[in-house]
């Protein structure tokens, strides 16, 4: 494995005391891990001793992930190493700066404040300047406000988002606290999908309808993207996502983004053995007009680009 990588994951007290004073699981609770537990045991074991070290990383990922659902309690997912080192990073230098520009904005109080309360679906760590938040929520709050602006709408008046690699579902809970009733569609490694799905029933986000999809079938997406109206706003997103991938699947992608026509994906410097600010500058850029790259963090960028 490359040092670069940046995940080995431990035994920590915090995986085993996750579930401290949660107390027995309530009926509708139990249906729900029930459904995860399920779905995770159907998975096979990823084999995690072959391929390059960014796919050996995302083996080791879902191999700890699935451990962990099967035998760990859900109700306290955003405690669990796996979730907290590749998504839910706590102490991070960039939370407070983010939140004190979601503050200055001049929609706090009508939209972003509301927006960023947390819920306690998965238990997440509250936020220590800002506890009615917490720090993954905010950073994605920050992030989804710098799209509204670059793309010139607010969320709530786009008609379809796409999302590459969803996390645990949290921009996804989070454009419908902000009043989105679109399409929204998910495409995942398969135990995070199953994450993900757990998590917005768990937050009341996904019910018994189509607007939202969660996949892990390239094909799956591909149909989906295809039957989206050509006249619809959509936007393909991607945080720190489709950076990490092989160029395989970027060069399978790149066509259904090409489709939906707006795009904003943030990616780190390097992943692994991949130069990412040398793909995204001279391969996936060649030929595209209304593009925009900015520095989104120190060592991340942010590329936008596609129709107003």
């Amino acid at each position: 494995m490359l040092s670069s990588l940046r995940f080995r994951y431990r035994r920590w007290a915090g995986v085993r005391d996750a579930s401290a004073g949660l107390g027995p699981a309530t009926a509708s609770e139990r249906v729900l891990i029930d459904e995860l537990r399920a779905g995770c045991r159907a998975l096979p074991v990823a084999d995690a001793s072959r391929g390059t070290a960014n796919e050996m990383d995302w083996a080791t990922a879902m191999n700890r992930l699935r451990h962990l659902a099967l035998h760990a309690d859900p109700r306290a997912f955003l405690r669990w190493d796996v979730i907290v080192e590749r998504m839910a990073v706590r102490h991070s230098p960039f939370t407070s700066i983010e939140l004190a520009a979601l503050q200055a904005r001049p929609d706090w109080e009508s939209r972003w404040r509301r927006a960023i309360r947390e819920c306690e679906a998965g238990r997440p760590f509250r936020h220590a300047g800002w506890p009615e938040s917490s720090e993954p929520l905010i950073q994605t709050a920050y992030t989804l406000a710098r799209l509204e602006t670059l793309a010139g709408r607010p969320v709530a008046e786009w008609d379809a988002v796409v999302e590459f690699g969803g996390g645990f579902g949290s921009l996804c809970r989070l454009t419908h606290q902000l009043g989105f009733r679109g399409r929204y569609v998910i495409f995942d490694l398969p135990p995070f999908t199953l994450l993900q799905r757990y998590f917005l029933r768990s937050a009341g986000v996904l019910r018994d309808d189509d607007r939202i999809t969660l996949t892990s079938d390239l094909t799956a997406l591909e149909r989906v993207v295809a039957s989206l109206p050509a006249d619809a706003w959509s936007m393909f997103v991607a945080c720190w996502s489709l950076s990490e991938t092989p160029l395989a699947l970027r060069e399978r992608i790149r066509p259904l983004v090409q489709r939906l026509g707006r795009y904003a994906i943030v990616y780190q410097e390097r992943y692994g053995e991949m130069d990412n600010v040398d793909y995204f500058t001279n391969h996936w850029l060649a030929g595209k007009r209304h593009t925009q790259r900015i520095v989104h963090r120190a060592g991340d960028h942010l590329l936008v680009g596609g129709a107003s």
